[in-house]
Parts: structure tokens; C-alpha cells; sequence
């Protein structure tokens, strides 16, 4: 097939149930760590009927302190990577899954915007990481466009993260 992994869906079906149908599957289950989505990655998970079934909860953790003080991110990792990077990004998604003992954990930071941008970081930076027994992996992106656009692929790109862990690619 042309376009193999990039398909997530024959029928129409949102990335989120598929994500779902994959996890009750393994009877796995996922928590998730937000920063700039501000609980948004929850909300499409939780939209789909039955994602009790794997769905353990999450962290809406806007500041550093809230990442440090629930998800055990250093501070010492913040101070020398800043909240929107690489290492944020795993560190969110590895404490998530430590503090539930989920299968799998996402974790999303960035800059949303309009404002708060940097050099290093400007608007429409976003990290996502997935943790699982296997270690975490992360991608980063830059998206255009307004607050609620970055916010939106910000979590299409965590959930097709998960969807590609999953099937091990």
C-alpha cells in the first residue's frame, strides 16, 4: 500500500478510537501528562465510549512546579532544557507512567501562543513523548497557525505517536 502506516482508518473511524480499540486489544492502559493542551489530549480520549477500559487518567501540569511536584521532573532538567523540549517531554511522559503504572503514558509541551514564545522555543513548538517498559521516545513540531490550531495537531501528532508505538513502528 502507497500510503501503509500513514492510514490509521478505513471507515472513517477518529485516531482516537483507533487508539483505543488498539489498547483494549493489549488490555493496555495509558495516562497522559499536558502542558500547553490544557487537558485536550483527555478530552479526545474520553470522548470515545468504553475508554474506561484503558483510560487511567492525567496531569494537566502547566508549570514547572506542577511538573516537578507531580510528575517528579527535575528541576535541574528544567533549568538546563527548558520546560519545552526534548527531555521535558520524556520526563512528563515517564512520570506519568510511573505515578499510575500505566502501560503507556503520553506527554505534550509547547508553546501555543499567541504569545510566550522564545528563540529556542517559538510559537507553535510542541515536544510530544510516549513512555512505555521499553523506554520513551519523543517528536517535536512546529505548527502554524492560531492557539487553538496548534493545540488541535499537538494532540493528533501525541495520539498517532501512541498509534505507531503500538503497532511497533
Amino acid at each position: 500500500m502507497l500510503l501503509g502506516e500513514r492510514v490509521y482508518s478505513r471507515n472513517g473511524q477518529p485516531l482516537e478510537a483507533v487508539v483505543g480499540e488498539r489498547l483494549r486489544t493489549q488490555r493496555a492502559t495509558l495516562a497522559v501528562a499536558e502542558s500547553c493542551t490544557g487537558g485536550m489530549l483527555a478530552e479526545r480520549i474520553t470522548s470515545v465510549p468504553g475508554s474506561s477500559d484503558y483510560f487511567l487518567g492525567g496531569f494537566v501540569t502547566y508549570t514547572n512546579r506542577m511538573k516537578t511536584e507531580l510528575l517528579g521532573v527535575s528541576q535541574e532538567l528544567l533549568e538546563a532544557h527548558g520546560a519545552v523540549s526534548t527531555e521535558t517531554a520524556e520526563a512528563m511522559a515517564q512520570g506519568a507512567r510511573r505515578h499510575t503504572s500505566a502501560t503507556y503514558a503520553l506527554a505534550i509541551t509547547g508553546v501555543a501562543g499567541p504569545g510566550g514564545g522564545s528563540e529556542s522555543a517559538p510559537v507553535g513548538t510542541v515536544y510530544a513523548g510516549v513512555a512505555d517498559s521499553n523506554g520513551a521516545r519523543v517528536v517535536h513540531r512546529r505548527f502554524l497557525g492560531d492557539r487553538d490550531r496548534v493545540r488541535q495537531w499537538a494532540v493528533q501528532m501525541a495520539l498517532d505517536l501512541l498509534r505507531r508505538r503500538i503497532a511497533g513502528w
